[in-house]
Parts: C-alpha cells; sequence; structure tokens
C-alpha cells in the first residue's frame, strides 16, 4: 500500500519570551508548523508574579474570542479502571503483533490507534509517533522488562484517550498545553507527543529544570531560565474566569540563574499534609512512589507470581502479603519509574494468620505514613494502589463497604476493584495514610475485596516502621 498522506512537520519556534509566544494562535494550516515547546524554569520576580502570569493565561484562553484549546496539567491522569486496562492491552497486543512483525510503517496506515483524530495528517503522524515514542522509551530503558514496557504503553494510551479529544476537537486551531511542576519521565514523553502533533507546549517549573532530561527532548525544546529557583511549593490560582483587576506584565528576557537550590522531597510534603486536609486523586497518586511491584522467584530462577508492596520504611524496608512471598528464594523489587530491579533475599517477618511479611532491599525510598487514630467507618472514600495483572500501580478508587471476620481476623471490605497482582498493595484514606493493606478478592462477587487493618499492621511491624510526622 502507498499512502499519499504526509505527516506533519514541526519546526521549534525560536523564542525569548515563552509565555508571550505562548499566547500566540497559529492558524497557519500546513504540512510544516513552527512550534513551541518552552521549558520556563525557576520564578520571575516574585511568587505573586509567577502566579498572576498563569492566571493571566488561563483568563486569555477562557475567553470565547480564542479558538485554542488549552489545558492546564499538573500531571496526567492514571489509568484505574480495570476494564479500560484489558481494553487497552487488547489495543497493545494488535498493535505490539504489528511492531514485531512489520518493518513498514505504511502497514500501520489503516489500522486504528486509540482516539481517531478527524485531520487526516494529524491522524497519520499520531500513529508514526506513537512508534517512535516506543522507539525512545526503549533506548532510554535498555534493561526494561515486557511487564514494565506494557505498563508504559498502556499508560500512554490512556493518556491519549483521556486527552487528545480536549485538544483536537472540531472548533480548535493551535492546542496549547501548559505543564506546571515537577514531571515524570513518561509525562515528559507524552509532551513531546503532543509537540509532535503541532500542540505548544509550555513546561513550567519554579524550583529547577527536568531531571535526566532525554537529549532528544532537549533538543527540540528552549529553556528559559527566570532570575531565581524558588524551592518551596508554589500556591497556584484555581481557575477562573472572573477578571483580574490591574496588570502583571510577561518578562521580556531571560535572566540565568547560577546557583540552584535544594528541592524539598514531594513526598515528605504530602504526608505532612495529611492531617490537615484531604488530598486530590492526583494527589494521592503520587504516593504511588512508595508503593513496589515485587516478582518472586524459585530456586531456578524462574518466577513463581507478582505481587505488591508498601514502603514503611525508608532504609528499604517493604510490607506485603506472606502468601506473595511464601516460597519464594529471591524477591525482584520494581520501584515506579525505573528501570533497576532490587534483588533481594532479606526475608525480615512474616505473620501467619495476618498474612504479612517484611523482606528489606538496599534502596532509600519514602515511606506510608500508617493511619493509627480513629476508626474507619463504612461508606468512606479509600484509594487503592497495587499491580492488578502485572501493570504497575495502578490506582482504583472506592469505599469501605463493611468489616469482616475472615479466620477469626477482623478485616476491611472495600470496593476498590483489584486483580491478580493486586496482594500487599497499599489501601488509603483520603488523607494518604495507609489503612490497610490489600490481601485478597471474592473470585465469584464484583468488588468484594478485603485488607488487612492498619492496627494489625502496627502490631506486627511497628519495630520497621518510620514515623514520618
Amino acid at each position: 500500500m502507498i499512502v499519499k498522506t504526509k505527516p506533519l512537520k514541526v519546526k521549534l519556534k525560536e523564542t525569548h519570551n515563552p509565555l508571550e509566544d505562548f499566547l500566540i494562535i497559529n492558524k497557519k494550516e500546513s504540512v510544516t508548523k513552527e512550534v513551541l515547546f518552552a521549558r520556563y524554569i525557576g520564578i520571575p520576580d516574585s511568587v505573586k508574579h509567577y502566579t498572576d502570569h498563569i492566571l493571566r493565561i488561563d483568563q486569555h484562553f477562557a475567553s470565547s474570542m480564542t479558538a485554542a484549546s488549552y489545558l492546564r496539567l499538573h500531571g496526567l491522569q492514571i489509568v484505574s479502571n480495570i476494564n479500560d486496562i484489558k481494553r487497552l492491552s487488547g489495543i497493545w497486543e494488535n498493535w505490539q503483533a504489528m511492531v514485531t512483525s512489520s518493518t513498514d510503517t505504511n502497514s500501520f496506515y489503516q489500522v486504528p490507534l486509540s482516539y481517531p483524530l478527524d485531520n487526516e495528517t494529524l491522524e497519520w503522524t499520531k500513529k508514526l509517533t506513537f512508534i517512535q515514542i516506543l522507539s525512545l522509551y526503549q533506548q532510554a530503558h535498555p534493561n526494561s522488562n515486557p511487564t514494565l514496557f506494557k505498563n508504559f504503553v498502556v499508560k500512554f494510551l490512556n493518556w491519549m484517550e483521556v486527552y487528545l479529544p480536549k485538544l483536537f476537537n472540531a472548533t480548535s486551531i493551535s492546542p496549547k498545553v501548559m505543564f506546571i511542576g515537577d514531571i515524570k519521565q513518561h509525562e515528559l514523553l507524552f509532551l513531546y507527543f503532543l509537540y509532535k502533533l503541532g500542540c505548544d507546549i509550555c513546561y513550567m517549573n519554579p524550583k529547577e529544570d527536568i531531571v535526566h532530561l532525554d537529549p532528544k527532548i532537549d533538543k527540540y525544546s528552549t529553556l528559559y531560565k527566570c532570575s531565581s529557583l524558588y524551592s518551596e511549593n508554589v500556591k497556584l490560582p484555581d481557575f477562573s474566569s472572573a477578571p483580574i483587576i490591574g496588570h502583571t506584565s510577561l518578562p521580556s528576557k531571560p535572566n540565568i540563574s547560577s546557583q540552584p537550590t535544594v528541592i524539598a522531597n514531594p513526598a515528605k510534603q504530602i504526608q505532612s499534609q495529611v492531617q490537615t486536609q484531604e488530598l486530590s486523586y492526583e494527589q494521592l497518586a503520587s504516593l504511588s512512589n512508595s508503593v513496589v511491584m515485587i516478582k518472586v522467584y524459585d530456586d531456578e530462577n524462574k518466577v513463581l507470581c507478582y505481587g505488591s508492596g508498601v514502603v514503611i520504611h525508608s532504609k528499604g524496608y517493604i510490607l506485603t502479603n506472606l502468601h506473595v512471598v511464601q516460597g519464594g528464594h529471591l524477591f525482584s523489587v520494581l520501584y515506579e519509574n525505573e528501570t533497576e530491579e532490587y534483588i533481594t533475599d532479606h526475608f525480615i517477618k512474616y505473620h501467619q494468620q495476618y498474612d504479612l511479611a517484611i523482606i528489606k532491599v538496599d534502596k532509600h525510598c519514602s515511606p506510608l505514613t500508617i493511619k493509627m487514630d480513629g476508626q474507619l467507618v463504612r461508606g468512606q472514600k479509600i484509594v487503592a494502589i497495587g499491580s492488578p495483572l502485572g501493570l504497575f500501580n495502578s490506582i482504583s478508587d472506592g469505599i469501605v463497604s463493611g468489616f469482616r471476620e475472615i479466620d477469626s481476623l477482623s478485616m476491611i471490605q472495600f470496593t476498590a476493584p483489584i486483580s491478580n497482582g493486586s496482594s500487599g498493595g497499599a489501601l488509603l484514606d483520603m488523607f494518604g495514610r495507609l489503612v490497610g493493606l490489600i490481601t485478597a478478592g471474592f473470585d465469584n462477587g464484583q468488588n468484594l475485596n478485603l485488607a488487612v487493618p492498619s492496627q494489625k499492621i502496627y502490631l506486627f511491624a511497628q519495630n520497621f516502621i518510620e514515623h514520618t510526622n
């Protein structure tokens, strides 16, 4: 098959004032397009000026006079529904078969991929760029195993389904994406993907530039450094359509900052907030850095099973279910957004009745806070984090649906969906505290799942729990 459709060619737009240039609407329809991809690092004069700039951009694109689609993001949505995970896995299996068997990219032209774009040029560009993203991931993670790769692809397909309809609708031209705050490497690849589709991108971080920046993304983005870095969390204004009183001009030229600042641990910052206010789902999702996937090997180095675990101490102590690690000879621990597998045979402690165990790896990571005050109640909202079906750190929400006695042990019954591989994962309240360790689900029921309550966890593991508050 000969494909006559030409993909979009993007050229990095030069800029000395990215926030002003971000407002410009590019109405030119062509197979070649100048696109902005700016990394706006630090703050110009003060935190107030910084937040006023952001609010003014919000206001500009909220105007009915503007035809551009605009998203202000602080993180990308995590796929949580088990049915969505299975469906997206099926999409990937079809594409994986083609990627493996075909060297001719034209064979992908007629095969659907996630959300279809009405513009034929952009639809073809989307597919070719997706293939390129897979290659970039593999180059950056040469030792990645098939499970981690599949987890990345499913996550990426979910982002395509969530954000492409918002950016590429029938009336939109010149889509705009502003991403503010720390960014994960997978999220950065998605920003690059949107840039290749012609979206103007403005990445803003008051603290520091992107860590471990991919050379290709460095080449296709422009760095703009403000006069100073700011190590504290910036409280950003909520989006509002109300008019702004007064005027704040945008900076006209960059000032180079010579000294970096020390960045506080975001997980620690969230944990310090848990006693005062409920967290958003995005903030709860960031705690997945303290939830791991565990692979259990026999004495012939064959994988026996997969499960999950929860970091309870920064010196590498991980809580999981006994039934996950029982009979294992070695354990491989995988942390989110890392490709290294931490191999250990340190089986520290277990409790048969509670179905709890602790293993240890040589890795420092922020622990979760364990809830010890008060009681859970039926109907209370909770969030589950685990690796169902080997899909790393999937997040689902639900409620506490009851309290059960199972083999003389009090258990939490909850509705958040789980599957094989979720065992040993975290059950969190809306303050980000560990209220239970996911243990089991009833195969013959829907969302009938159980967790060991935090009181039993504390009795079992109190000598290994780090108090983070």
